[in-house]
């Protein structure tokens, strides 16, 4: 009932209420699932600095932390960007033999990626034993995040090879690669083959990627295109409000005014003084300060 009621209030980000019940009620008796729990809810709400004090006092009342302790404690490692602490955490692992499960493998990827030491991280992929798509999605967002495309791509291409089936996440981190490594014609043929080979239907943040794929490169128009064409299910504030930034990136005022009246069409008039502004500060950019007084005139004739 404690990791019950620790983990419903952790989930609505109640980190006061989990403190009460757990210090409060379960002074005594804690088992290891309220300790995880426990942590987990720090972890993942953000309180990265107390997520080593029940670590260490879960080992002063002599219980072994197991796996989902160690997965859920790295985390604070990157919010708090202590390398030093990560290797703590990691070294105990490897005393517990639990450095090799997927689970605590893929936090210490994610952890060593993110806090700039991709070699480790390789290496802690390489003695993971027990590699599904989540190990294997979590080193193809390291590598695409330190600007190693290829070998995303490689990974990528390795994890279909043996039979592991992406998921959407997957696709995520692979695109996200292509797009920070200008990789756009690989990118795009990833994009084609989620639906045709993996029966797995694009989401917005899929369509965003290929526009900034595209953007990047400085293919606005091909972008453009390829926005226009989406089903009207598809065609959403953020794949338009990605295409305007591509827009301002490389210049492309007439194409960033189309796309400006296209999110007015679409209703969008909570959002559209910052794309309003946006394509003002465009035109500012070039010092056409008569399309910047004519684009603030038309946001007062709306209100905005």
């Amino acid at each position: 009932m404690g990791s019950y009621l620790i983990g419903m209030y952790a989930k609505c980000g109640s980190i006061l209420n989990v403190q009460d019940v757990f210090h409060n009620n379960y002074l005594i008796g804690r088992d290891l699932a309220t300790w995880n729990t426990m942590i987990s809810g720090y972890s993942q709400n953000g309180w990265a600095k107390e997520v080593f004090a029940p670590l260490r006092q879960l080992l002063d009342e002599n219980l072994i932390p197991n796996c989902i302790t160690i997965a859920s404690a790295l985390p604070a490692c990157n919010l708090i960007g202590s390398l030093g602490f990560g290797k703590q955490v990691h070294g105990f692992s490897i005393s517990q033999l639990l450095h090799q499960n997927v689970f605590v493998g893929a936090a210490l990827v994610d952890m060593y990626s993110k806090l700039g030491v991709i070699k480790d991280a390789e290496n802690v992929f390489g003695v993971t034993t027990e590699k599904n798509s989540m190990a294997y999605t979590t080193m193809i967002w390291g590598f695409g995040q330190h600007g190693m495309g290829e070998k995303s791509l490689s990974l990528f291409h390795t994890m279909r090879h043996l039979g592991i089936e992406p998921v959407v996440i997957t696709f995520m981190a692979v695109l996200s690669a292509c797009d920070h490594s200008g990789l756009v014609d690989k990118g795009l043929k990833i994009f084609m083959s989620m639906e045709r080979d993996d029966n797995i239907k694009p989401s917005t943040e899929h369509y965003c990627c290929i526009v900034n794929i595209l953007g990047r490169l400085g293919r606005v128009a091909e972008a453009y295109e390829f926005v226009n064409e989406l089903s009207e299910d598809a065609n959403n504030l953020a794949i338009w409000g990605s295409l305007l930034g591509a827009c301002r990136t490389h210049g492309q005022f007439d194409l960033a005014e189309i796309v400006c009246k296209k999110l007015d069409r679409m209703g969008m008039e909570k959002n559209m003084p910052g794309y309003k502004v946006l394509l003002s500060n465009m035109y500012a950019d070039e010092g056409d300060w008569d399309n910047v007084d004519r684009v603030w005139e038309e946001m007062r004739e709306k209100g905005y």
